[in-house]
């Protein structure tokens, strides 16, 4: 396993194209989701083929699973900033 196959996650290469940035942030978003349950079921995929027996490196499923707790603490990070945007602006008098 190479260096910058851990270093370059599947979020990064949904963003590596620049019009993607450019047009719709929500369908920005929705990679973003999309990616983060891709690591996920890449982790548990992982840990259920090491339960079963098969040749799969302890180190790997260690940094999958890391990988894929910090992509789901980033999307609850996010989550909160959009929810706290939306409570102030409902807040907002007119």
């Amino acid at each position: 396993m190479q260096v910058n196959s851990i270093l370059t996650s599947d979020f990064e290469k949904a963003f590596q194209t620049k019009e993607s940035t450019q047009n719709n942030p929500v369908e920005d978003f929705k990679k973003f989701v999309y990616s983060v349950d891709q690591q996920i079921k890449k982790s548990l995929e992982l840990k259920k083929e090491f339960i079963e027996g098969k040749d799969v490196p302890l180190y790997e499923i260690s940094v999958q699973a890391q990988k894929a707790k910090i992509s789901l603490e980033l999307l609850v990070k996010i989550r909160d900033q959009a929810v706290a945007a939306y409570k102030e602006i409902v807040n907002m008098q007119i």
